[in-house]
């Protein structure tokens, strides 16, 4: 009887441990999801070209217990890109925005991460090649 109590605590932990850091309970994405990924990694390519020397972006190091956090944060600095670029690119942030929303639905940051504010302003080359790679590390 107490081996019982002492293996469903134990799955009970590690339950409540996967709820709290927001571990993925999948090891891969779903196929419509991976898709997603990989449209805004292109409609992230179309932006690599856009010329911003005035602006600096927060961009977050991506700690893997932190990725619902990252993500919010690059999406909150592609709405502050959105106004400053021109209609074709605008719509490529859009496109970004909205195959990235599934991502960070239903669920609530972790209060050990850091808030988007407290890390670096980086200029866009480097915004944008942290944000590819982040988005490259979500597909694997």
């Amino acid at each position: 009887m107490m081996c019982k109590v002492l293996i469903f605590g134990c799955i009970a932990a590690v339950i409540l441990m996967t709820a709290a850091y927001g571990a993925p309970l999948l090891t891969e994405l779903p196929p419509a999801q991976e898709e997603l990924l990989r449209a805004s990694i292109m409609d992230l390519e179309q932006l690599k070209n856009f010329k911003n020397d005035y602006s600096g972006f927060y961009t977050p190091n991506d700690k893997q217990e932190c990725y619902r956090t990252t993500l919010e944060c690059y999406l909150r600095e592609l709405e502050v890109l959105k106004e400053e670029v021109g209609e074709e690119d605008r719509r490529h942030i859009i496109n970004i925005k909205k195959n990235l929303d599934d991502f960070k639905a239903g669920s609530s940051s972790d209060p050990t991460c850091k808030r988007c504010e407290s890390h670096k302003q980086k200029k866009f080359p480097e915004f944008h090649q942290e944000l590819k790679s982040f988005l490259q590390r979500m597909l694997k």
